[in-house]
């Protein structure tokens, strides 16, 4: 039985690997290597930097080291997101994903802070790739772990249905660990959909 839903959850990530998850305002595209220099473009800046307690800046060459590391994992899976009107602006991830599905990661948020205020693209965001955990993976439950000075993040995960559960350090930065239950998210989804329903009626 547990082999079974190990590999049916390989199958799955594979499976997305391959397919574009489609939304109102933006849609999932799964990692490909040709989109490294638009990732490192967006990660490198500032905000996104002190945000994703990243130290360093990140160079093409090792996005595309990691994106080679990434394609051999069965744990993880990276989208880049696309506005309808074709353009990146930004990136969301599912990682750590137990073979078990009982719980997995959301991490590596970011969207181009000169799109945000557009549409509700990290509602819609967050939505797409929650509902791909529990709708498709049938994970039991999901972390996030939001930097503590970053409010709009910690006010999304909040509302999203997450609960805080403790302080923790990641890079040496304070960051706010929390855990979302799929009841948890049930009732918490209506309100974010019905957020992207009054946007695309405007």
């Amino acid at each position: 039985m547990a082999e079974n839903r190990e590999r049916r959850i390989g199958d799955i990530i594979r499976e997305y690997r391959e397919k574009k998850i489609e939304g109102l305002f933006l849609d999932l595209v799964p990692y490909r290597a040709d989109l490294s220099l638009e990732i490192v473009r967006l990660r490198n800046r500032e905000r996104n930097r002190h945000f994703l307690a990243q130290n360093e800046e990140i160079t093409p060459e090792s996005q595309l080291a990691w994106g080679e590391s990434y394609l051999l994992r069965e744990d993880d899976i990276y989208w880049c997101l696309f506005r309808k009107e074709g353009d990146f602006i930004g990136t969301i991830r599912l990682y750590d994903i137990a073979p078990d599905g009982s719980s997995l990661t959301q991490g590596s948020f970011m969207i181009d802070e000169t799109r945000s205020g557009e549409a509700p693209y990290a509602v819609e965001a967050e939505l797409l790739s929650l509902d791909f955990a529990f709708d498709r993976l049938k994970v039991q439950s999901v972390i996030n772990e939001d930097r503590a000075d970053n409010r709009i993040m910690n006010s999304l995960t909040k509302r999203m249905g997450f609960r805080f559960v403790k302080d923790t350090v990641i890079r040496g930065a304070s960051y706010h660990y929390y855990l979302l239950s799929e009841e948890d998210y049930r009732n918490k989804r209506g309100k974010a959909e019905e957020l992207l329903r009054y946007w695309k009626e405007r």
